[in-house]
């Protein structure tokens, strides 16, 4: 019996750690190598893990801090898998005021040769 939550859970902990102490290269290495990114609000779809660890820190240059998903449901068919939560973050303002943001997100993942997953495609608004 799969325990795709957990291990699905497992991920996201391994992404917003890596997110929030500003290890992209940490972030990349959970992506499939073709794996594609399409960020909100419309953004350019952002191909291969290389380039998405690319994006990732350009977030992470920009001030984005205090990343977080949250799991709301999880299922696997054979050797694909997907996951329906939340996310949120902040930045801080001129001002030095937090500013919070969220929405949701939706990740697919591929099983990998070595039993574990990878993403291969993450979308959220």
């Amino acid at each position: 019996m799969s325990n795709i939550k957990q291990e699905i859970s497992e991920i996201n902990q391994k992404f917003d750690h890596a997110f929030n102490t500003k290890d992209s290269v940490a972030i990349g290495a959970l992506y499939d190598t073709n794996a594609v990114v399409m960020p909100a609000p419309a953004g350019e779809p952002v191909i291969s893990a290389s380039a998405i660890q690319s994006f990732f820190q350009g977030l992470i240059d920009a001030g984005v801090i205090e990343h977080q998903l949250t799991l709301l449901d999880a299922v696997e068919d054979g050797n694909l898998a997907f996951q329906r939560g939340k996310w949120a973050g902040a930045m801080l303002n001129a001002q030095g005021e937090k500013q919070t943001f969220g929405g949701n997100v939706h990740l697919v993942y591929r099983k990998q040769a070595d039993g574990g997953w990878k993403a291969v495609t993450h979308i959220w608004n």
